[in-house]
């Protein structure tokens, strides 16, 4: 639909209301601020719920592989000919053994409650997010900020962290690394001995009693995920096959994807290799719930929030309707100077959907820039009154996450833009009915 320019002219001077109007133009203001608003509000919430979805699922599958492999029935036994299988599956860049088990671990400060994972020396070097962390220049959390600590439970003030050691003295048999926030809990640094109970039993002279062994602590890791951080340790997984009596036997094998992208479609075809001894899953089928949960919160989140943006296209419908009933005059000047229905229909047009496309770009404008610095604005938030805005032991991460998906904001900017679209056409339309000789008797 073209516009003239006398059209746009008209339509830019009905929005800048004279003294006795100034009432118009206050609420197409609250119309604009209403829809900018909303179209921020979701903006941000949007990103945040995919970015905490995809963060999840990303440092799950990067501490993890992109896929297990389980038997279902217990251990794997003869498990080297299995991850030659795997290996020569296309599209799978590797696989790893994995012994897995619960322990609970000991030290002078503190006990507590651990999983327990044993793997090649080689294959724990690969974790992206664990080897990094052990990195000089990382401090505090992946983006080296400062962690927020108000979030964080303290039972007496943690032993501060020092060196973070190397998972190459894991090679060691008698050296575990774990994570940061376990540390803190056990107030242990790198060096101090730990000692790890099993909840298997042997047999002694003085009747049956729970294994255990000490271990020093060679490494302290963080990986941004509250769970892993709190509760994991590592270990060489021939330490862990004695650990845990599993001589010769894995837990799970873990495989990583050549294609990170499309993993899931590997699932199929390593089950097929394996002649359906193991099967293989992946972390979004395995944690079906969770996922699930997370999508329904979005969807819900979703259509909420829409509801400001509706409320903001009422007040536009409020506004033009006043302005229709105010420029009753004008409008029927026009009409009798040759304006036909179509321009009154179009001048109503650029004023509702000015006030649309104002808020809508405001609102983006706003939007992008919170999620782009929402990290920082939420630890200044934090600092200032002391309050915990996001719970890492809650949410499993130790950051906020936000992810900006082009396709969400446009698609967000045209919904608000249609609202104020619809919302426009009923003013618009009541001006092309008015009476022009009825509009000059009241003017």
């Amino acid at each position: 639909m073209a516009f003239s320019a006398v059209e746009r002219l008209i339509s830019l001077r009905y929005l800048r209301a004279r003294r006795e109007e100034g009432f118009i133009s206050i609420i197409a203001w609250f119309s604009l601020i209403g829809i900018a608003l909303g179209v921020g509000t979701l903006i941000v919430v949007m990103a945040v719920m995919n970015g905490f979805r995809v963060e999840l699922l990303n440092q799950i599958t990067a501490v993890n592989g992109h896929l297990g492999v389980t038997s279902g029935r217990g251990p794997i036994t003869d498990y080297e000919p299995l991850l030659d299988k795997i290996r020569a599956v296309p599209g799978v860049a590797n696989a790893n053994a994995v012994v897995e088990g619960q322990a609970v671990v000991v030290s002078p400060d503190g006990v507590r409650g651990v999983m327990v994972r044993g793997m090649p020396l080689p294959a724990l070097e690969a974790r992206g997010p664990i080897a990094r962390s052990l990195e000089p220049a990382v401090v505090a959390t992946r983006s080296g900020r400062p962690r927020a600590d108000v979030c964080a439970p303290r039972d007496g003030a943690p032993a501060a962290i020092g060196a973070r050691g190397r998972l190459a003295d894991l090679a060691d048999d008698g050296s575990v690394a774990m994570g940061v926030r376990l540390a803190e809990t056990l107030g242990v640094q790198v060096g101090n001995d730990i000692e790890l109970v099993s909840p298997r039993t042997i047999d002694t002279p003085v009747g049956r009693v729970p294994r255990k062994i000490r271990l020093r602590v060679a490494a302290i890791f963080e990986v941004g995920m509250f769970d892993y951080d709190s509760n994991f340790i590592y270990m060489p997984i021939q330490k862990a096959q004695d650990f845990f009596d599993m001589p010769g036997q894995i837990s799970l094998i873990e495989v990583f994807a050549a294609d990170s992208a499309s993993y899931r479609r590997l699932a199929g075809p390593i089950s097929q290799a394996l002649d359906w001894k193991a099967y293989a899953f992946d972390w979004i089928e395995a944690n079906a719930g969770f996922f699930n949960t997370v999508q329904i919160q979005t969807n819900v989140m979703f259509l909420v929030l829409t509801m400001i943006i509706v409320v903001a296209a009422f007040n536009i419908v409020s506004s033009l309707m006043m302005l229709v009933r105010t420029k009753g005059p004008d409008i029927a000047i026009l009409r009798t100077m040759g304006a036909s229905r179509g321009q009154i229909l179009r001048i109503f047009l650029i004023d509702g959907m000015g006030i649309g496309l104002v808020g809508v770009g405001i609102g983006v404008v706003l939007g992008l820039l919170f999620v782009r610095n929402i990290e920082a604005i939420r630890q200044g938030l934090q600092s200032t009154f002391s309050v915990c805005l996001f719970d890492p032991q809650l949410y499993l991460l130790s950051e906020l996450p936000a992810r900006i998906s082009a396709g969400e904001v446009t698609s967000i900017a045209v919904m608000a833009l249609v609202f104020a679209f619809f919302a426009t056409l009923y003013p618009a339309w009541a001006a092309t009915r008015l009476d022009p000789l009825e509009g000059l008797r009241r003017g």
